[in-house]
Order: C-alpha cells, then sequence, then structure tokens
C-alpha cells in the first residue's frame, strides 16, 4: 500500500501529475509528435488503465502533492479519478518530460532513475486525484486497491484545454 507518512511529493514543473506502469505503457507517438498526439496518446493509455495523467496547470507547478492510500476528509474544489492496472514493473510517479520522451523515442520509458517508485503491489487501482481547497494550491492522490473496478474511458486529459 501507499504510505502516507512518505515524503511530500510536487505536481511536476510543467503542471502535470503522471503515473505510469512502465512495463505496459506504450507511449512512443512520432519523432516529430504534436502536443494534440501526445494528449491523444496519454489518453489512450488511460483508457487501457497504463497511465494516468492530469493537467492541473501552469499555477500549480512543484505545489505539494501527498501520495496516499486513503482520501481525506478534507474538502476539494476540483477530483477526478482513474483505473490503473499495475503489474510487475510497478506503479512509478513520472513527470511529463519523461512521459513525451517516450513519445519522441521508441526505446524511451516513461520513467527516470529519480522517480518514485510506489509501494503497491500488482493490481487493480482506483487513482483519484483531488485539488483541495484552501489558500495554497494542495493536491492528494490517493491510489485505493480496486479488484473489482472496470476500467475508465478517456477522451482527454483531465484539466486540459488546448487553445
Amino acid at each position: 500500500m501507499v504510505d502516507a507518512t512518505a515524503p511530500q511529493h510536487t505536481v511536476d514543473e510543467d503542471g502535470f501529475v503522471c503515473l505510469a506502469c512502465p512495463d505496459t505503457y506504450e507511449g512512443f507517438v512520432d519523432e516529430d509528435w504534436t502536443l494534440s498526439q501526445v494528449l491523444s496518446r496519454f489518453a489512450e493509455q488511460m483508457s487501457l488503465g497504463r497511465a494516468f495523467v492530469a493537467y492541473p496547470g501552469p499555477d500549480c507547478c512543484d505545489e505539494p502533492l501527498t501520495v496516499t492510500d486513503a482520501l481525506s476528509d478534507k474538502p476539494a474544489s476540483r477530483v477526478v479519478s482513474g483505473v490503473m492496472s499495475v503489474g510487475e514493473g510497478g506503479l512509478w510517479l513520472t513527470d511529463y518530460t519523461e512521459m513525451t520522451m517516450a513519445a519522441q523515442f521508441p526505446d524511451s520509458r516513461p520513467i527516470a532513475y529519480y522517480h518514485p517508485r510506489l509501494p503497491v503491489v500488482p493490481g487493480i487501482y482506483k487513482v483519484i486525484l483531488r485539488q483541495l481547497e484552501g489558500e495554497d494550491i494542495r493536491f492528494e492522490l490517493a491510489i485505493v486497491a480496486a479488484p473489482d473496478a472496470p476500467l475508465v474511458a478517456f477522451d482527454e486529459v483531465p484539466w486540459f484545454d488546448l487553445p
């Protein structure tokens, strides 16, 4: 299970929260990918339970992100959830940069050595990202075992609005 006392994480420097299962994630798009293509690939992989990507936005870069195995009772201003099927390769908190590297190069993985592997065993998990209400923008990412949860279909990356 995920340790709620683990070190604090953050929304990445591009304003994304990204999780990936590197043993099943298929990220390659093209050496000259477009943003629209990459976002479509993210949504496709999320629908298959291989990734979870949300875009809190540029104002949320480096904001605190608590990873836990249970939701708090704090009120949230927005919430998004998905389902991930975690295999032997584990579940990793990654970032937009590595996800786009995997989109550009067929031999690239969506994770790097400095990304944390989250302490979950193989199985099906519901992933819930909540932006907590209050003065500071803060986020809670709950990863909850849900063996019977059906996959969630995504048409787009949550909270991302194309110009």
